[in-house]
């Protein structure tokens, strides 16, 4: 008897602490993720800091055309768009909760690789053959378009703008023989990146790429850029050509009301009225868009700043970047970057995050992420991780620490550590609650505000007044957000389409990506995060 009653007594706690857990993060991803902390961990990015900072002590007009939420790459593409194809000067507004490009953008990896073969599959199934190569050729485009873009306003070298070899590496045999499938279905619905990829499974190969663990890595042309510098810059640009274009930084939207034909908006430092509201703060969208709780999930994710092993050939500095994937899920992957090397002699930092799942054996961990919109704190089981993951990576290849160089860098007389980290921070991702990003006029039903009535705002040049939205990225910003930005642009301000273009040819937003009453009413995150599981 007393047997059973204890093992009933187990059942029940054990029954009872997985009800109070999923309870909690139910709640957890239903709340408002409010406004931006004032005090988010120190990003490698953003030191020094770019003058733009110091631009919270102008007077804020009463009126612009447009306001922008948000100074991040998302709200950067609106307004460059917006100002570049206005025929009479648009008065364009943004408005910053912290300093200038402070959220996801200034905080995440460098990468700009897409998800390409791994999730074809998945995408052809939920959407079919036509819209998942759609959707993959418009991730492919940001790399060319973002290129273009840094190139034009002679930004290539200081936002380290580049092409890079990208490596996926499978610890697992299991896991790479599926990548290896994958990969072939892709190639065969996509033949014209034929040709694009190479599989290495020799080991003497791995070898010289200091990837002895590994079971074997796929490789693809990818991007890497430094996000802060590049956003920073094409502000700073837009600011100096386009006078009617201004930038507040610590001016966060605490509200925004309907009133006659206008919005307005409230802020610490005053209000100010506009016909057309952009949404461009991913994971805090909700805040102001309560319909959007559930369905734009913050998660907390982590990154890392680190100094290289002194084996690490420095022949492939600032060239190359990896995926790694130490399980059988592709969900669970650390990724890494290395910057340009600042100096001849000195190795640039290893820009490293992921960790999420550990390995993927904690998923623990990574639930307490979800749901999180505070950057200013870190999970310590995650940071240790990553402090450790990057020797295990590359074993031999790695070499005795590498310290701080002697050699001037790019680390200047930041608050650094001292040994091989030298710094580690988090940032806030978007979770869609289906995959996929949410682009364009926001539904009443979403915003929960009445649009203001129709007035003539520039002629005929801009669309009927309302909110826009571009956010939701599921941690792949830099493959979708900027010409996420470009499209939702063109829709405030119509073209004959919400067509981009870029060097190849124009590329449509993929229609699965447009915000309607009945995606946002039939988009589960509960369910999403079910189908990741199975991954």
């Amino acid at each position: 008897m007393g047997s059973l009653l204890s093992r009933i007594t187990f059942i029940y706690r054990t029954l009872k602490s997985i009800s109070d857990e999923y309870s909690e993060l139910s709640q957890r991803i239903a709340r408002d993720p409010e406004l931006p902390v004032p005090n988010p961990s120190q990003s490698y990015w953003c030191f020094p800091p770019s003058p733009l900072d110091t631009r919270a002590d102008q007077a804020l007009p009463p009126k612009a055309d447009v306001v922008i939420i948000g100074s991040g790459i998302t709200g950067t593409a609106v307004a460059r768009t917006l100002l570049a194809s206005a025929r009479t000067p648009l008065r364009v507004v943004m408005l910053e909760a912290r300093d200038v490009c402070s959220g996801a953008t200034g905080r995440n990896g460098g990468h700009v690789s897409p998800n390409t073969y791994q999730e074809y599959a998945q995408l052809e199934r939920k959407y079919g053959a036509r819209a998942a190569q759609a959707i993959v050729r418009f991730r492919l485009a940001h790399l060319p378009a973002l290129l273009s873009a840094a190139e034009e306003e002679d930004l290539l070298r200081e936002a380290q703008a580049r092409t890079v070899e990208q490596f996926d590496v499978y610890l697992q045999d299991t896991l790479f023989q599926r990548s290896k499938t994958a990969l072939a279905g892709y190639l065969r619905a996509l033949p014209e990146y034929s040709g694009t990829h190479t599989i290495c499974e020799d080991k003497a190969a791995l070898q010289g790429l200091g990837l002895s663990g590994a079971q074997g890595s796929i490789s693809q042309p990818g991007g890497a850029l430094h996000p802060y510098r590049l956003v920073t810059g094409l502000l700073s640009r837009l600011l100096a050509t386009h006078p009617s274009f201004q930038l507040f930084t610590r001016t966060p939207c605490t509200a925004i009301a309907s009133a006659g034909g206008t919005y307005v908006l409230t802020t610490p430092r005053g209000t100010i009225s506009a016909a057309h509201v952009v949404h461009a703060t991913n994971a805090w969208a909700s805040h102001l868009l309560p319909g959007l709780r559930r369905t734009i999930v913050p998660v907390r994710a982590h990154m890392t700043a680190q100094r290289p092993g002194r084996a690490l050939a420095r022949t492939w500095a600032g060239t190359r970047a990896f995926v790694f994937y130490p399980g059988e899920s592709t969900m669970a992957f650390d990724y890494l970057t290395q910057q340009a090397p600042p100096a001849a002699r000195a190795p640039g930092a290893l820009m490293f995050g992921g960790g999420a799942l550990l390995g993927g054996r904690a998923e623990a961990v990574a639930m307490a992420c979800l749901g999180v919109a505070d950057d200013s704190a870190d999970s310590f089981e995650v940071t240790a991780y990553l402090g450790g993951a990057l020797e295990r990576y590359f074993a031999a290849a790695w070499g005795p620490e590498g310290g701080v160089p002697d050699e001037p860098g790019d680390e200047g007389e930041g608050p650094w550590g001292a040994g091989r980290m030298a710094a580690a921070w988090t940032g806030i991702i978007g979770l869609s609650a289906d995959g996929q990003p949410w682009v364009g006029r926001v539904p009443h039903a979403v915003s929960q505000r009445a649009e203001p009535g129709v007035q003539d705002v520039k002629g005929e040049e801009l669309a009927p007044p309302g909110e826009w939205l571009a956010a939701g990225y599921t941690g792949e910003g830099m493959t979708h957000a900027w010409l996420s930005g470009v499209a939702l642009a063109r829709m405030i301000r119509p073209l004959r389409t919400a067509v981009v273009e870029e060097r190849e040819g124009p590329v449509p937003l993929p229609p699965q990506f447009l915000i309607t009453e009945k995606r946002w009413r039939e988009a589960d995150v509960e369910a999403f995060l079910g189908d990741l599981s199975d991954g």
